[in-house]
């Protein structure tokens, strides 16, 4: 008896809900404002426990690595908005007002889901070597999964979604990465500069073939022979190391590095190889690296605003724990070896206006404002419609440093802080206001 009269509450319950939602859903349909999010953390490993709670002034006393806040509508850390006071998720919530929240031609154009996802990275270690795939790779990587029956909790599982994965990445502090293969004659001269490394010389030919042949070798390789390349390497540069100290701006400052964290009991990680392979960036702040899908890449340290599509696909191929598809990852591997170069973000159409990092990635824009104290810039529908070719559109965003207020029509003010996340629909449009200089990132479809 007692079971069923919890059973009936709990209904009356979820339906009392339902109808203060639908009502709330219904007065922001006829009323949009922008809302803040509460937003996820990922605390992988790699993560720097500092950055990130520094922000969003949160205390963490544990010392627990803060390495990816998500803003956005990935199934994986969904974001939520509080509305009529019930707490729902930004996916929720656009499911339900799609056309106020992504505008009418983004709502049928990407199929009422948000196609992007934000995140502010902050990494202290390594990351692992990967790639990510294109939208078909993803599609049938994901359908062969589901067909064995891995779930998608299941860490072997390597394609979390259907969707491709192009990256955006927009430095905040001086930024490392590995990023793409560097020119032919580049990793011919490291291969022979090291004598140790005289079997990858002599298996190495001087072009993209060649080099995807030498890359695929050393990712098939027996662990032993892994071991027997990289050991006597390794122990070289341990040796010049101690003697002096090798710059961050330096490849084999890295190798060594990755070497500590990765390699375990006496063999080396195969993901090594890369330090000698791809190039090796420094990223400024304010200066950006774009990814297309399968570009192999690392990122070691530094923190950054992060804009890809909405994905969560991984293919690695070293320095990592986790699991690693080797397989998948060559055949998603493109291999155009070219010098690595940073982005610079595009000056201001005109006055009030923000920078942007255009891409070739249909699903996201990324602008960053800039404003000085006491300044007023309008953003949202009005504004934009002075750019030739736009439309109303979603915009997430994140205040990096402030505090600034967003004014709408006949609501009051939302105050934000630095560390605050928000959604602005795309039918309205707001007046930013600060009374002392401000930063924030704010990410949209083009």
């Amino acid at each position: 008896m007692n079971s069923n009269r919890c059973a009936h509450s709990s209904r009356i319950a979820q339906t009392c809900r339902q109808w203060i939602l639908n009502n709330a859903i219904s007065d922001f349909k006829a009323a949009p404002r922008p809302l803040p999010l509460h937003c996820g953390v990922q605390h992988y490993s790699w993560g720097d426990p500092d950055f990130i709670p520094k922000l969003m002034g949160v205390r963490n006393p544990r010392r627990l690595p803060f390495a990816e806040l998500w803003i956005g509508a990935h199934p994986d850390l969904l974001s939520t908005v509080q509305l009529g006071g019930c707490r729902l998720s930004l996916a929720e919530l656009i499911a339900a007002a799609p056309r106020t929240l992504l505008g009418a031609e983004s709502a049928v154009r990407f199929g009422h889901q948000l196609p992007f996802l934000l995140k502010l990275l902050a990494v202290r270690e390594p990351l692992s070597i990967q790639v990510h795939p294109t939208r078909e790779q993803a599609i049938a990587g994901y359908q062969q999964e589901d067909a064995i029956g891995l779930p998608l909790s299941d860490p072997r599982r390597s394609y979390r979604d259907r969707n491709h994965k192009p990256e955006l990445l927009v430095a905040l502090t001086d930024f490392y990465a590995l990023r793409g293969f560097r020119p032919l004659e580049e990793i011919s001269t490291e291969l022979a500069a090291a004598p140790e490394l005289a079997p990858l010389q002599a298996r190495f030919t001087q072009s993209a073939t060649g080099l995807f042949d030498l890359y695929r070798w050393l990712m098939q390789l027996e662990q032993t022979q892994v071991d027997v390349l990289l050991s006597p390497l390794i122990r070289r540069l341990r040796r010049q190391r101690a003697a002096v100290p090798f710059d961050p701006n330096e490849r084999r400052a890295w190798l060594i590095e990755a070497d500590r964290l990765f390699s375990i009991n006496g063999h080396r990680d195969r993901g090594l190889f890369s330090f000698l392979l791809l190039n090796l960036i420094r990223l400024h702040p304010g200066e950006a690296l774009f990814l297309p899908a399968g570009e192999l890449h690392a990122y070691l340290r530094g923190a950054a605003i992060e804009l890809m599509a909405n994905s969560n696909n991984v293919l690695r191929g070293g320095l990592t724990s986790k699991q690693m598809d080797v397989p998948a990852l060559l055949k998603a591997l493109s291999v155009d070896p070219a010098p690595g170069e940073a982005r610079q973000a595009q000056p201001p159409a005109g006055p009030g206006r923000p920078q942007t990092y255009p891409t070739p990635a249909s699903e996201f824009l990324l602008e960053r404002h800039k404003l000085s104290a006491r300044e007023r810039r309008q953003i949202g529908p009005s504004a934009d419609s002075g750019i030739i070719g736009t439309s109303a559109r979603l915009r997430l965003g994140l205040v990096m440093d402030g505090p600034l207020s967003l004014h709408s029509a006949g609501q009051a003010p939302l105050e934000l802080e630095p560390g605050t996340a928000f959604v602005l629909p795309a039918t309205c449009t707001v007046e930013l206001y600060t009374e002392q200089d401000a930063l924030l990132f704010m990410a949209r479809a083009p």
